[in-house]
């Protein structure tokens, strides 16, 4: 059994959001987290970390995307995983 606590999930988008990871690692750290988590969040928390999993997954960017393209993909992503994040603040889940 693999128990996540929601604040595992903090910790990875903080560096997301804080450019500490790029888009690429997020996208596989996140997965795998998601994945392996065996945790009966709250339903609250659960849609937060769902709806975040989803954009994640949808996340795709072309071998031949342009920069630019690659860059704003990255971007959107980032602004829904600190939406994410500020979720779980405002839901208290972060102590």
């Amino acid at each position: 059994m693999n128990n996540r606590d929601a604040a595992d999930y903090a910790t990875l988008i903080r560096r997301f959001a804080d450019r500490t990871i790029d888009a690429a690692q997020f996208e596989q750290q996140y997965l795998d987290l998601m994945k392996k988590d065996e945790t009966p969040h709250p339903d609250d928390v659960f849609a937060v970390l769902d709806k975040l999993f989803s954009e994640v997954d949808e996340y795709f960017v072309s071998p031949e995307a342009s920069p630019a393209e690659r860059r704003d993909r990255a971007e959107a992503l980032r602004q829904r995983a600190a939406d994410a994040l500020a979720s779980l603040q405002r839901l208290g889940t972060l102590g």
